[in-house]
């Protein structure tokens, strides 16, 4: 099926345009103190990439550990070296078993980055790296694998299997027989089976002593509980960002306008849901501060609590603002979920909306038709279109990062603001600057 352009990893968008702005200059060294890193070209905790770095920097010093994402059993390593003017030096493991390595300091995107002072050609070049704000517990526990991560940061996960553990396992364990593995049947399309039922086709699998991965399907803010869990199971060699594609948008704030600390506020939520769809639908450009002209409609909105606080609205309101479209209106139902995941930092929360019950009616004038005249739209491209106009539109608003993807017949509208799919746990190469 098609994907939106947009869709690719690593397409830069506009929205991105606070990159190497409201990072700009390097962490000075007082403010590193304790502070958790990614590490790349650091093969101690395969299948993973990214293995997890804790420094702690005191008169120059430096100590901490290396350690696999949260939930491997793995023990850590220890790291100690020193940094000075932007030079690190780092040592890894002890006794016998050490390896030392040479880092300069630099900025590079989102991120505040080590990397080796001089690289071997060939050789892929270790580096240290963090956004200024540090990571979200997501992104320290979810990265994706290199070599076919799809884009989605949410709603699902790839399981990695032991081939052993499979072979001499002749049923699912308990505690993964119930989990929805992601299958494709004959006539197309993916639909969900329990591991436990298709547990002997992937014992099969095994036979040529080569680990098993698949994607599953896990519940909207689960994805990190389940990892972590998911990675203390024997039989389990890893747990990354899921490979499949599929719908995903979500754009990034700042936590401090939805959430008290690390929990949502039900008033903030509310208050910037009003105020940020306003602006959008009465047909105001993004920096604005005051709604536009357009009439529109936003009604019942409320902030349920049923699974944690989440914005829900019913909207009516011009195609033009709605989906930079033409001639219509628009009316659906709203619910955007705060949801910490891989794209966020420390600091931010991503918002990911959710489009349903939508209809539309022809414009007649610059007032909402009567509630009857609306007529119900089965378009999965239509509502890809409204979900990724609201996410650019508040990551422009904002001087955020929004990710898009899609596999439904989508086409980007004149004018729109495009997305990025850009989890953090990657940096980007010198000749992308």
């Amino acid at each position: 099926m098609p994907t939106s352009p947009v869709s690719r990893p690593g397409h830069l968008a506009r929205c991105l345009m606070i990159a190497g702005v409201a990072l700009a200059g390097l962490v000075p060294q007082a403010a590193l103190a304790t502070e958790r890193y990614m590490a790349l070209a650091l093969p101690f905790f395969e299948p993973y990439r990214v293995a997890i770095a804790t420094l702690e920097v005191q008169g120059g010093k430096v100590s901490g550990t290396l350690a696999p994402p949260a939930g491997d059993p793995r023990a850590p390593l220890p790291l100690s070296g020193t940094l000075a003017d932007g030079a690190l030096r780092l040592t890894i493991g002890q006794g016998n078993d050490t390896y030392t390595l040479a880092f300069s300091e630099n900025q590079r995107g989102l991120h505040h980055i080590f990397e080796e002072a001089a690289s071997i050609p060939g050789l892929d070049a270790v580096s240290l790296f963090r956004p200024e704000d540090g990571f979200s517990a997501a992104a320290l526990a979810l990265q994706h694998d290199s070599d076919n991560w799809c884009g989605r940061v949410y709603g699902g996960l790839t399981l990695t299997l032991r081939a052993a553990e499979l072979v001499r396992t002749p049923a699912a364990p308990a505690a993964l027989a119930e989990l929805d593995v992601v299958v494709t049947p004959q006539q197309g399309g993916a639909v969900k089976a329990k591991l436990k039922d298709v547990w002997s086709r992937l014992r099969l699998a095994a036979r040529d002593n080569e680990d098993v991965s698949f994607d599953v399907a896990v519940p909207l803010g689960s994805e990190v509980r389940t990892a972590q869990e998911l990675r203390r199971m024997p039989q389990v060699a890893a747990v990354m960002l899921p490979s499949l594609c599929g719908e995903m948008a979500l754009v990034v704030v700042s936590r401090p306008k939805i959430a008290d600390g690390d929990t949502v506020s039900e008033a903030k939520l509310k208050a910037y849901g009003d105020a940020m769809l306003s602006r959008l639908l009465s047909g105001a450009p993004p920096e604005a501060t005051i709604p536009g002209q357009r009439k529109f409609k936003l009604a019942g909105a409320v902030v349920p609590g049923e699974a944690g606080p989440a914005y829900k609205a019913t909207i009516t309101a011009e195609a033009e603002a709605t989906r930079l479209g033409r001639g219509n209106w628009d009316q659906f139902t709203l619910l955007l979920q705060p949801v910490v995941t891989a794209t966020d930092t420390g600091a931010s929360i991503s918002l990911i909306p959710a489009v349903s019950d939508l209809r539309t009616a022809k414009k007649t004038g610059p007032q909402p038709p009567a509630d009857n005249t609306f007529r119900a739209v089965d378009d999965s491209a239509v509502v890809a279109t409204i979900a990724q106009r609201l996410v650019s539109y508040i990551a422009d608003a904002e001087g955020s990062r929004c990710a898009f993807l899609t596999q439904a017949d989508f086409e980007e509208p004149d004018g729109a603001i495009s997305c990025a799919n850009l989890a953090l746990d990657d940096v980007t190469h010198p000749d992308d600057n």
